[in-house]
């Protein structure tokens, strides 16, 4: 009876011991593996939604430059810039400082976005 428990029960035991250590290993890993890929999906939705947001924005922004565009070619800047520089320079100042200003917010966005 001791040498049937000695080689058949107690490797049994420490087998089985063996495997519940593999297997709680096991769902430890499952359970971090499942985490990771919520978190992957939350910020994949959250990339979409803000790319989603910067396509519309984009949008407008072209619309914009055509309209500016289209105001360059009805106008004579350089006949306008003669005549009146002051009035010349601050618009423009005025223009290129809102486009920085949108640029610097949509890169503080975006950045935003990765943290």
């Amino acid at each position: 009876m001791f040498l049937y428990y000695q080689f058949a029960v107690v490797p049994m035991k420490n087998k089985i011991e063996e495997q519940t250590k593999v297997i709680l290993a096991q769902e430890l890993r499952d359970k971090e593996q499942k985490a990771a890929l919520e978190s992957l999906q939350t910020n994949m939705k959250k990339t979409s939604e803000a790319l989603k947001g910067l396509q519309v924005k984009n949008r407008k922004y072209e619309e914009d430059m055509a309209e500016y565009l289209d105001i360059f070619r009805r106008h004579n800047v350089a006949k306008l810039a003669s005549a009146k520089p002051g009035l010349v320079e601050l618009t423009f100042n005025k223009g290129t400082k809102e486009v920085f200003n949108a640029i610097q917010e949509d890169s503080t966005r975006i950045s935003s976005l990765n943290d």
